[in-house]
């Protein structure tokens, strides 16, 4: 039996699996100021649901937005920088560059780590991995009592120069730390980032050191919550590229978790293309906060590893494996405004929690994309978090009327209006996910999830030219479903930059794996998994000797052991035409960089609620999305396995609803998926 736990900007979802039952959801209000609150709460009253004893329960998987928080508020731990002397100035310089090209006034945000604590200290490893100058240990031992002392300094990145070529110096300096001073929080960057490109490597460490103890207190306090409730395992935490970790390991490596909510529910949509038989799936994740947009591509989630200007949380680059995730202000909480030109605008803002939407009755004022959706009618009032919450349809015309009177429009009038400018901002950062990265969206299947994503879906796939929707059951929790399905997952990386392919041998190349796969079997063990059940994917990133950035390239054993480096070269050309839309096969090729991807996969567990054996009669319901219709109303665990039906018609569920509009049929499959189709695409 297990538990999935994800917190969200406005409310924190729960899913309880077990193989002899339905599953039991639920949704609760998230709370902000302790995250663990929402958290801890929802599980009791989650286990009260089911009428179950917590020593029931096998496995907790938890996604949290603690790091991502911490960073943004700019509320992590007092860090200090130690880094190879003459090198102090990394993470002030940067890469030059703005991520607001056409702003005058562009101001980069502040280092986290000022810069009379950032502190060098005499050593040097060569780029080949040399001793130059030996790490003067009495000189380290200074700088970090001048960091503690005179900087307050509570955890501490170090950052050598060369240190993924040599990490001896980094290793080192952690173990003369931890001795003489065992109440610091460590960082080293060959544990965390051991990548070249200095500038990355050291932004990477620093964010680690900077969250790490606010993440340590945050899941060694859940751990200890859920001991006292009967759990006797290790809480597990969702990771940035989809897998999870031990609470005790992610304490450790938090620069993982930065995408922990959103990366649960790719994971589950990857886990949900392969058993429905779409491989190719756009994920569109519409909470109360934000809309994520992912994809998954022959089953797999797409992924990136660079700390480039799009990759990066709130402008430090991280330079980790994880999801390509796209994330946009779009959530049912998102407050609809009126801009310097008059123009009425959706988001970024957040109405949140707390107080919410205008609906919800806690002191909201202004009118939200939720607000839109219950006036519109595709949100009942009775139904809204399976009728634990009751919202307020009154409220909501009222919240209108101030913008309304500014736009000489009425409630409703405003209402579709900002529901159509929501679809075009969601179909932009569609484009900005696949037509900007040389793929076309209508190759792929749109599957929504969150509480809203069900009800933009048929809209969204309409502007995007999208002929087919896939809506998973309990979409509203489905990021808590989709840790349940996640894979136990580590990346470990060897950077080798300047090889040349035609350089290395099978032989080489197979001994960097082996040293990879060693270090993984040994972490595994440590956190009490089997190696033998460790499933390995090996990658090289190469690039045209002479470019400035690489591509990651899958890498067959097989293929590598009876086709040798023409196999990478093979691979690299056709990664290359695919994202550029050209090769250069006659050039030389280096290679930067080996990954290993260690996982051990889990049994997904999603037994299906009892179903009733013919179509009830539908209840009716007033939608005014396109002029005022009659919709056929069902509940959706009322819909038979096989149940063909066209719109317009609105399913219901107790976390979410999905909108099947007019000219769109639907059809429910043998797992309980809901296929949308355009019927004139039939």
């Amino acid at each position: 039996m297990k538990i999935g736990i994800e917190i969200g900007g406005t409310f924190t979802d729960l899913i309880l699996l077990r193989e002899d039952a339905a599953p039991v959801t639920l949704k609760v209000s998230s709370t902000p100021s302790d995250p663990s609150e929402g958290a801890l709460l929802g599980v009791r009253r989650l286990l009260d649901k089911a009428g179950l004893p917590f020593d029931r329960v096998q496995e907790v998987l938890h996604g949290s937005t603690v790091a991502t928080n911490s960073l943004i508020e700019r509320k992590g731990a007092r860090a200090a920088l130690l880094t190879t002397e003459g090198f102090e100035d990394v993470l002030l310089i940067g890469r030059q560059e703005k991520t607001r090209v056409y702003d005058q006034f562009y101001r980069r945000p502040p280092p986290l780590i000022p810069r009379e604590a950032i502190l060098g200290v005499p050593e040097r490893i060569s780029a080949e991995g040399e001793v130059v100058t030996p790490l003067d240990e009495e000189a380290l031992l200074r700088k970090v009592r001048e960091a503690v002392e005179r900087h307050g300094a509570t955890s501490l990145a170090v950052v050598f120069l060369h240190a993924y070529r040599n990490p001896a110096h980094e290793r080192r300096a952690r173990d003369l730390i931890e001795r003489t001073f065992p109440e610091l929080d460590v960082s080293i960057s060959s544990d965390i980032s051991p990548e070249f490109r200095e500038y990355e490597r050291t932004s990477t460490t620093v964010i680690n050191a900077y969250v790490r103890p606010v993440v340590r207190r945050y899941v060694t306090k859940m751990q200890r919550e859920l001991e006292s409730l009967g759990y006797g395992r290790n809480l597990m935490i969702m990771q940035s590229n989809g897998g999870v970790l031990p609470a005790e390991v992610a304490g450790r490596l938090p620069v993982r978790m930065f995408l922990s909510g959103p990366a649960a529910g790719v994971a589950g949509a990857a886990f949900v293309a392969r058993r429905c038989g779409a491989p190719n799936l756009l994920t569109m994740d519409i909470g109360g906060t934000s809309c994520d947009i992912a994809l998954i591509v022959n089953g797999q989630p797409q992924m990136v590893s660079k700390g480039l200007a799009e990759y990066r949380i709130d402008g430090n680059p991280i330079n980790i494996r994880m999801m390509d995730i796209t994330t946009i202000g779009a959530g049912g909480g998102s407050i609809a405004w009126i801009d310097d030109g008059g123009m009425l605008r959706v988001g970024p803002q957040s109405a949140g929690a707390q107080p919410g939407p205008a609906c919800y009755g806690r002191g909201g004022t202004h009118f939200t994309l939720t607000d839109a959706l219950v006036l519109i009618g595709l949100m009942d009032p009775a139904r809204f978090m399976g009728g634990e919450m009751r919202i307020d349809p009154a409220l909501s015309a009222r919240a209108a009327e101030p913008l309304g009177a500014r736009l000489g429009m009425d409630d409703m009038e405003l209402a579709k209006a900002i529901f159509r400018i929501a679809v075009v901002n969601i179909a932009q950062a569609i484009r900005q996910t696949t037509v900007q990265r040389g793929r076309d969206p209508r190759d792929f299947a749109l599957l929504p999830y969150g509480g809203g994503g069900a009800l933009f879906a048929a809209s969204v796939a309409e502007v995007m030219g999208i002929d087919h929707v896939v809506v998973p059951p309990n979409p509203g929790i489905f990021s808590a479903y989709g840790l349940t399905v996640s894979e136990i997952r580590l990346d470990f990386t060897h950077s080798d930059p300047g090889r040349r392919l035609a350089q290395a041998t099978t032989a080489e190349i197979e001994r960097a794996f082996a040293a990879l796969a060693e270090a993984a079997e040994t972490e595994f063990r440590n956190f009490g998994v089997d190696p033998a059940a460790i499933a390995f994917t090996r990658m090289i990133d190469a690039r045209y000797v002479g470019q400035g950035f690489e591509l990651t390239v899958m890498l067959d054993p097989a293929e590598l052991a009876r086709r040798g480096t023409e196999a990478v070269a093979d691979g690299f050309h056709a990664a290359h035409a695919e994202r550029y839309g050209y090769a250069f096969p006659q050039q030389q090729i280096e290679i930067v960089s080996y990954r290993l991807e260690a996982a051990v996969p889990q049994e997904g567990l999603l037994p299906e609620p009892a179903r009733p054996p013919h179509l009830p009669e539908p209840a009716w319901r007033e939608v005014r999305l396109d002029g005022t219709e009659s919709w056929a109303a069902y509940e959706r665990f009322d819909l038979p396995i096989g149940t063909e039906l066209a719109g317009p018609a609105i399913i219901f569920e107790p976390t979410s609803a999905t909108a099947v509009p007019r000219g769109w049929h639907l059809r429910v499959d043998a797992h309980g998926n809901l296929h949308l189709t355009r019927q004139a695409a039939k």
